[in-house]
């Protein structure tokens, strides 16, 4: 799944890369004709981008008015919006929506296949779905009292609020185990029973860990592994325990996540939301390939933010894949064996 990290990855790249640029739009798959066509009749201009959690929204117009269509995006398990400034690839049969500038150079083309994409008016469309969010740690106007006031009359574990977007928009299953072991909270404490210090807490602690996976475009952040996702021993050596919890499989330590409702409340917290002061990310064939090199599945986390250096690696990475597969040549092997072989032993007479 595409946590709130990879959507404002995307937006970052977007933002400066397609926000004011005049495109043709289709729909290759024929899944989003009447969204193509209706941003061709809004004027093809995109106005802006907003990210709330995994809901990305874009805004289409005319130069010179305002946006008058939004196109409502949710990448789900595996989607991928990729910008091409040079060759592209053919599109798939999962390329909802296809973006070509018609605007003079750099002549980009856009490929966008997500398991949502929808359109409509920022009345319906925006506003509507926006209102339902909980705050999103990664926008600037981002509210934690918002947070913590739901919480405060929720009858109902701490681990299955963070799943729950209406509370909280952006974190998924990985971070709520890997965040609640960092604030030291047990996933089935109740909400309800978290006091409003160790929920601020919570949230600074959401918001520094996303605030890395947005920089290095991996989930684990700066950390060489889970602290204690899909983990038998978590980071302080504690032994981690699993079971599902709304429907996923979560993860707590024994030793430093304790069920307790009188553990003592923790020192307020004030941390800075959102992504503008992060002056750099790291770009996305960066984070890609430090994937490609440990091996790590899609499974695990996938990284949505494409553009022609990720194809150009991936492009590589296929052909030494497809190289390396070929048998050795037959006196390679005759000569690996020799060398390998043991001496044999004379036989007695």
């Amino acid at each position: 799944m595409v946590e709130g990290d990879g959507c404002h990855r995307v937006a970052r790249d977007h933002r400066r890369e397609l926000v004011g640029r005049k495109f043709v739009s289709k729909s290759p798959n024929g899944r989003f004709k009447a969204g193509a066509k209706a941003i061709m009749n809004a004027g093809g201009v995109l106005i802006r981008i907003e990210v709330h959690g995994k809901n990305l929204f874009y805004f289409f117009g005319t130069a010179k008015g305002p946006a008058t269509v939004v196109v409502h995006i949710h990448f789900g398990m595996a989607g991928a919006f990729a910008t091409y400034k040079r060759e592209a690839p053919e599109t798939t049969a999962n390329t909802r929506l296809l973006l070509e500038s018609t605007d003079g150079e750099p002549k980009i083309l856009a490929h966008l296949s997500a398991m949502t994409v929808e359109h409509g008016t920022i009345a319906n469309m925006y506003d509507a779905l926006a209102a339902k969010l909980g705050p999103d740690p990664l926008r600037e106007d981002a509210d934690p009292m918002r947070f913590v006031e739901k919480c405060s009359t929720a009858k109902k574990p701490i681990g299955a609020v963070l799943m729950d977007q209406s509370f909280m928009a952006g974190v998924g299953n990985i971070y709520r185990s890997e965040t609640l072991y960092e604030a030291g909270i047990h996933p089935s404490q109740m909400a309800n029973t978290v006091t409003k210090n160790e929920l601020l807490k919570l949230w600074a602690v959401i918001v520094k860990q996303m605030q890395a996976g947005f920089k290095t475009g991996s989930i684990w952040g700066n950390k060489h592994k889970p602290f204690c996702y899909g983990q038998t021993k978590s980071a302080c050596g504690g032994k981690v325990k699993e079971w599902e919890l709304a429907g996923r499989t979560v993860y707590a330590c024994a030793k430093k996540q304790l069920l307790d409702s009188k553990r003592p409340p923790v020192a307020p917290i004030s941390v800075k939301t959102g992504t503008a002061h992060i002056k750099k990310m790291s770009p996305a064939v960066v984070a890609e390939e430090k994937k490609r090199k440990t091996g790590e599945g899609l499974a695990v986390q996938h990284v949505a933010l494409k553009d022609d250096a990720t194809r150009a690696a991936a492009l590589r990475a296929a052909a030494k894949k497809k190289a390396s597969s070929k048998k050795r040549p037959v006196d390679a092997i005759t000569q690996t064996s020799s060398q390998s072989a043991p001496p044999m032993k004379k036989r007695r007479t």
